[in-house]
């Protein structure tokens, strides 16, 4: 069996409201008047979803430079890549929230789907062309900044001085809290970059602790790193 998910670059492979809330166990009477950020939220429906019900979140990624079709081609092509791979892997999953591979793309489906539903109807202000380590945003423009399936997952794609600078821009950005999940890389291991960052000296005014969520699709890959300004 594999002794890691082999992937040549980072996927566009995006997650619904309903995972996220899991995720980053996210409750919506906490969410409800903050401003929140999708750090590198690609092709997840969670912020299209989240403003349907009336909540304030915009998405930033540098791929939104890029036409709905050709983001629809690209995902069609990355999820067919992650089912084909997923087989020979799939005893380093968890399946009791997806059931089987078919479950499981049903929700990367309903996901890209539906960000690409409403990236056609050119809403702008909702998603923005940027990306760590340095963004457009203003000092504390967001209470709560959420991250998902990028810092730590891709550790062999991105050093250990590009998670400092990330890390640095994202407490520059956000008021309140900063969420990251998951915290292990692809190879199914706790990235040995979350221990350097909680000890960072730059960062010795934050308040930084690993949280455990009931959501577990990685085997082991049930925790965040939550980050406080």
């Amino acid at each position: 069996m594999p002794d890691k998910m082999d992937l040549k670059d980072i996927i566009a492979i995006g997650r619904t409201l309903d995972e996220y809330s899991r995720m980053f166990d996210l409750r919506f009477t906490q969410l409800k008047g903050a401003s929140i950020l999708d750090m590198g939220g690609g092709v997840s429906s969670f912020t299209a979803e989240a403003n349907e019900l009336g909540l304030n979140v915009k998405s930033c990624d540098w791929i939104y430079g890029f036409t709905a079709e050709e983001l629809e081609k690209k995902c069609v092509s990355d999820l067919g890549v992650m089912l084909e791979k997923l087989p020979a892997i799939r005893d380093n999953y968890r399946w009791d929230f997806y059931k089987n591979e078919a479950g499981l793309r049903v929700f990367r489906e309903k996901a890209y789907k539906t960000f690409i539903e409403d990236y056609k109807k050119g809403r702008s202000n909702r998603y923005i062309k940027s990306e760590l380590p340095f963004t457009v945003f203003t000092d504390k423009e967001f209470d709560i900044t959420l991250v998902s399936h990028f810092l730590f997952l891709y550790d062999e794609h991105k050093d250990y001085n590009f998670h400092l600078d990330s890390i640095a821009e994202l407490i520059r950005i956000t008021k309140e809290e900063i969420r990251i999940f998951p915290i292990v890389n692809l190879r199914w291991k706790k990235c040995g970059f979350v221990d350097r960052i909680i000890n960072e000296p730059e960062f010795g005014k934050c308040r930084m602790e690993v949280k455990k969520v009931d959501f577990e699709f990685v085997k082991g890959g049930n925790e965040f790193l939550s980050i406080k300004p």
